[in-house]
């Protein structure tokens, strides 16, 4: 579409306005723009090539990176009005299921006098890219097929914590995987059934962490014995303070080892012939915790635990080869409780005490209301870097989702916590990576220098960090091998959930945790990962990783060889045929079956009036042809008028008129074949003929239609 002359007029005299605003001029003449014409039509010729190759954009969010890369291969933006902007803008930071890209991103700079007017030169036309930072900021059914955006319908279903927890239990209809092996277990408490499967699992982790807590006493003791002087006066006093702790029964380890015990034994099906009595009753269970309580959180010895020694060991054996989590598992069973569709992590604590968690939960019926809160068990025992907690964010891109085919970003980075890490305290400053909390932390002195004030490394630096520890090799064999399988296994289960669109794709976060073997252990994935370039470190891989998302996507659809940067095609599925929806229409299919026998039409309930009360007086009205007769009573007339002399061919039926007449009559079976009909006691409806012949006469008095007034004939 091109501008017309006057609409020229009009855009320059618009923006010589805004140039006099910014120059504080004190008069401008709108009309008698001062314009420089090799502008214009350098302006117009660009426009009318872009609208040509269908190459105008818009972006709702401040993405200078995007909107750059855009306009250097040719694309032209349409501006949102600044009204929708600044209203999705604000929607976008309350938005719970998406990160913030908002927060410390990059001042945009003012755009060229060029590209403002070709903006406003293509106002009107089509948009061919949507780049948002918000799902519904676009609805795709309002998309043609050629429009390109950057979300899909319905992702919600794995990018929200709640989501994710859920879709990953149905992973053994996709895979032979198990989500226990790379995805911490997790609870929504919401479902009461739920919530009675995590009380259980607490219970149960309760046990195998006492016994976890016998076998490292044992192990710490015997440290102690080999390397502490015991002329020492220090270890002498901590020993003296520890016999001054209250002393647990050894039953509380006993009881632990019937249910480890009985836990083995429902994995390996042995107890289907057992009854169904659980082993303790809550008031057991409420005094075995509160023992558990005491020596875990509390440093209570256990009365002759050293006697329990090898048998904890024993059951811890049997235990690691059919529990995949056991590793991550600690001493403090600390679970980490999280509103299930919020971000940035707001709202995530740690507690230890089944009692704070079920407490802590009930606090906020909204949530409860909405199944928005989710339990997930803490890694209790993560690799650390230099005594320090971290978590890695990787970004991956899907560009179809039938056949389902994701992209792996080589390049990754490390957040780190800004104190070091302890069990001692459950203060988010320790136990909680994310930026968007330890940006208002100040780092502790008692971290290693190593570890920089903005808290991040690239992947490099811990590739170094793990070749100093010989265990460079395990990044590649361990940690990325681990990450792609399970990123494709969130995205399996949640395949069947997602509104597939050609012409669309979606750039993800997800955050891993590693544990002391470097296995990596999926938390979250983050539907809009942010891309402010808050640091050194963000400002260099979220510029690449934008970059790079316009070359698999853009670049990749004119030349399928063109460079896709960092980004690494690790899976595309078989395409799956799927039928088309066409939304609830019911047909009813076959063959309407016609009437052999063609009646008269039922009358109006004036001829049912005359059955109540003698002759009613019709209406005079026009004419009407006479419908034909039932093929018995044709036959009959055929037969009456055979026997009679030959008379010469009857001329065309004359005209008739209709009388009513209250005549009760009763018309037996003529036919006993198929057509059987029977009429009792109905009333008649007469058409009178005007005879002119004694034949016609004859003909007229057969004319008799039978009829009920009250019920339909059959």
């Amino acid at each position: 579409m091109k501008a017309t002359d006057s609409a020229n007029a009009v855009i320059l005299s618009l923006e010589k306005l805004e140039d006099g605003k910014e120059h504080n001029s004190p008069e401008i003449k709108v009309g008698l723009p001062d314009i420089n014409p090799g502008r214009v039509k350098l302006a117009k010729s660009l426009v009318e090539k872009a609208i040509k190759m269908h190459k105008i954009f818009t972006i709702q969010g401040p993405y200078p990176v995007i909107r750059a890369a855009l306009k250097a291969r040719g694309w032209i933006e349409q501006r949102m009005p600044q009204q929708v902007q600044q209203r999705l803008n604000s929607d976008s930071r309350s938005n719970d299921a998406e990160e913030d890209n908002s927060e410390e991103t990059e001042k945009e700079k003012e755009p060229d006098r060029l590209h403002s007017l070709m903006s406003r030169l293509v106002r009107n036309e089509m948009v061919y890219f949507y780049w948002t930072n918000r799902r519904d900021a676009i609805s795709t059914n309002n998309l043609q097929k050629e429009q390109i955006i950057n979300h899909f319908a319905k992702a919600g279903s794995f990018t929200t914590k709640a989501g994710l927890c859920v879709n990953l239990r149905n992973l053994h209809w996709f895979d032979t995987a198990d989500p226990d092996s790379f995805f911490p277990r997790c609870y929504k408490l919401a479902a009461q059934d739920e919530k009675h499967a995590f009380i259980e699992d607490y219970r149960r982790t309760a046990c195998t962490s006492l016994l976890k807590y016998v076998v490292e006493k044992d192990q710490n003791i015997q440290w102690n014995e080999i390397y502490q002087n015991f002329q020492d006066v220090q270890w002498l006093k901590k020993q003296n303070k520890l016999r001054c702790k209250p002393l647990v029964p050894s039953e509380t380890v006993t009881t632990a080892l019937k249910v480890c015990q009985e836990y083995l034994e429902s994995l390996e099906h042995r107890d289907i012939d057992k009854s169904l009595e659980t082993l303790l009753t809550q008031e057991q269970w409420e005094g075995f915790l509160n023992s558990y309580y005491l020596v875990a959180h509390g440093g209570a010895h256990i009365e002759k635990s050293e006697n329990f020694v090898s048998s904890c060991k024993a059951m811890l054996q049997k235990l690691e080869k059919v529990s995949p989590q056991l590793g991550i598992d600690g001493t403090q069973n600390i679970w980490i409780v999280k509103p299930g569709a919020k971000s940035r992590g707001r709202g995530i604590k740690c507690e230890k005490r089944l009692d704070q968690i079920l407490r802590l939960v009930n606090i906020d019926p909204m949530l409860i209301k909405e199944s928005k809160w989710v339990v997930q068990k803490y890694i209790e025992k993560p690799f650390l870097v230099h005594d320090t907690k971290f978590d890695v964010r990787q970004w991956f891109l899907v560009t179809d989702w039938n056949p389902l085919t994701v992209w792996f970003y080589k390049k990754c980075y490390l957040r780190f916590s800004t104190q070091p890490y302890s069990l001692d305290t459950l203060d988010s400053s320790v136990h909680l990576c994310n930026n968007s909390i330890q940006k208002h932390l100040r780092p502790s002195h008692q971290r290693h220098h190593c570890i920089p004030p903005h808290n991040m490394w690239l992947d490099d630096q811990f590739k170094a960090f793990l070749a100093s520890q010989g265990k460079e090799a395990l990044w590649e064999s361990v940690v990325v091998l681990g990450m792609k399988a399970a990123v494709i296994h969130a995205l399996k289960t949640a395949q069947d959930l997602i509104e597939s669109r050609k012409n669309t794709f979606e750039l993800y976060g997800a955050d891993f945790m590693l544990d002391l073997s470097l296995q990596p252990w999926l938390i979250e994935i983050n539907a809009s990962p942010t891309m402010a370039p808050s640091t050194c470190v963000t400002a260099q891989l979220c510029t690449a990783v934008q970059e790079d998302t316009l070359r698999v996507v853009l670049d990749r659809r004119v030349d399928r060889s063109a460079n896709t940067g960092d980004f690494q095609l690790i899976y595309r599925q078989a395409a799956v045929e799927v039928p088309q929806y066409l939304g609830i229409n019911l047909v009813v299919e076959g063959f309407a079956v016609k009437n052999p026998c063609v009646l008269p039409p039922l009358k109006s309930s004036q001829l049912s009036s005359s059955k109540r009360g003698g002759a009613v007086k019709e209406k005079e009205s026009a004419p009407e042809k006479v419908q034909p007769l039932p093929k018995v009573i044709q036959k009959a007339q055929e037969n009456k008028t055979s026997s009679s002399e030959a008379s010469p061919a009857l001329p065309p039926e004359p005209s008739i008129s209709r009388v009513a007449i209250h005549l009760p009559v009763t018309v037996l079976s003529v036919d006993g074949g198929s057509n059987f009909e029977h009429f009792s006691k109905k009333h008649a409806e007469v058409l009178k003929v005007q005879p002119t012949t004694a034949t016609e006469k004859k003909q007229a008095s057969l004319r008799l239609v039978m009829f009920n007034p009250n019920s339909p004939v059959k």
